[in-house]
């Protein structure tokens, strides 16, 4: 009796394709990939969210609107004792925390100030120059603040009697601390060259 061939032997489900035996449950497969892969994929986003977040935070800080960049102090500064200050000039210098984009330094000198008492109130006067920002001297001769740069001259209450500063000294706030005895400036620096005394 002769043999059928070999292959005749084989059933269909040996027979079916490997694009047949995908079958339906190929579309189940290819869900939970696109799942997994979107799992994973979000993860990973979360993951680095944490670990770039603080960078970014740190990297973009002095750009936000609440962020004062200054070279002057916030606050009053005491410099020295009320009954240190007459009607010479006295020059103080004033310490303070800067703050500069990134970085914060504590306590280093921010400016100098003239403080003189001039009819019973004490005044404080920055020792900046509002023409083009050089020191103002006190020139004991002439009793008057001089500027050497271009000969400013301006009187003891501060006004500009010649030269070409285009304003009078910039008078800075100052109060009395414990009832009095000590004072405090807060100092503050403005834009020169201009007439109008303007922050900087």
């Amino acid at each position: 009796m002769p043999q059928a061939p070999r292959d005749q032997h084989m059933t269909m489900s040996d027979e079916a394709t490997p694009e047949s035996k995908q079958g339906s449950g190929s579309d189940g497969d290819e869900g939970r990939r696109t799942f997994l892969k979107l799992g994973v994929g979000g993860l990973g986003a979360g993951l680095a969210a944490i670990v770039i977040a603080p960078g970014l935070r740190a990297i973009l800080w002095p750009l936000q609107d609440d962020v004062k960049v200054s070279s002057g102090g916030d606050e009053f500064v005491v410099v020295g004792r009320r009954a240190a200050f007459g009607p010479k000039p006295v020059k103080v210098d004033i310490y303070a925390d800067r703050v500069d984009a990134w970085s914060r330094t504590k306590d280093v000198k921010i400016g100098s100030a003239w403080v003189i008492e001039v009819d019973g109130e004490l005044r404080a006067f920055s020792t900046v120059c509002p023409h083009l920002g050089c020191a103002v001297d006190y020139d004991v001769k002439l009793d008057k603040f001089k500027c050497p740069c271009h000969d400013s001259l301006f009187s003891l209450d501060g006004t500009v009697e010649s030269g070409p500063s285009p304003r009078s000294l910039d008078a800075l706030e100052h109060e009395g601390q414990r009832d009095g005895k000590l004072l405090a400036i807060r100092y503050e620096r403005y834009k020169q060259g201009v007439e109008d005394k303007v922050k900087v």
